[in-house]
């Protein structure tokens, strides 16, 4: 049962990292072409398809930043509720170390 969660959550790490790529790489030729269209529009040469291509990299890198940091808050405040003498392998697996046994 112990394979079954790790593959689990495996599977729904990669699931996470696919999505979040194609998110970033699809708004990011959004609004690319967004700019693109006023540009043709407007007449302004390469100002707002740039401008807005800036715009939607800079925002996306600041959410993923902001998601990265509440994922990792969530994970520091799991890891202070487990029985102190108890961690997560490399696997995912509770390894018990013996009382004031440090971590490598």
């Amino acid at each position: 049962m112990d394979l079954l969660r790790e593959r689990r959550e495996l599977n729904q790490g990669l699931g996470d990292a696919f999505a979040t790529a194609f998110e970033l790489a699809a708004t990011t030729g959004i609004f690319l072409g967004l700019g693109w269209l006023l540009d043709r529009w407007l007449g302004t040469a390469p100002l707002f398809m740039v401008a807005l291509t800036l715009f939607c990299i800079i925002g996306k890198s600041i959410l993923l930043l902001a998601t990265y940091n509440e994922k990792m808050k969530r994970h520091e405040a799991e890891r202070l509720q487990r029985p102190r003498g108890q961690s997560t392998g490399a696997a995912g697996r509770e390894v018990q170390r013996p009382a004031g046994a440090e971590p490598r």
